[in-house]
């Protein structure tokens, strides 16, 4: 899901044993540190991050939603 879906992560590779080797470790540290691939990581995590502060803030889409949930929530167990 990470690394497919929403493209923020790398899947090593594991051997024939199932097992993923120092090397191939490393390799995918390299490549998100250093690597194009790690750029591209980077940057969709930074509009993640942006977007859900977006819709986290005050007069955001999930914060008016939560509200709204609230108040109707508050009517109903007043209203029992």
């Amino acid at each position: 899901m990470l690394s497919e879906g929403i493209k923020v992560a790398m899947r090593p590779k594991a051997n024939e044993n199932g097992v993923v080797g120092r090397l191939e470790i490393a390799k995918v540290v390299k490549g998100l540190m250093e690597g194009e691939v790690g750029k591209g990581v980077r940057s969709r995590m930074r509009d993640l991050k942006d977007a859900a502060a977006k819709v986290l803030s005050e007069d955001g889409s999930s914060t008016k939603a939560l509200t709204e949930l609230a108040t109707k929530l508050k009517k109903k167990v007043s209203n029992n």
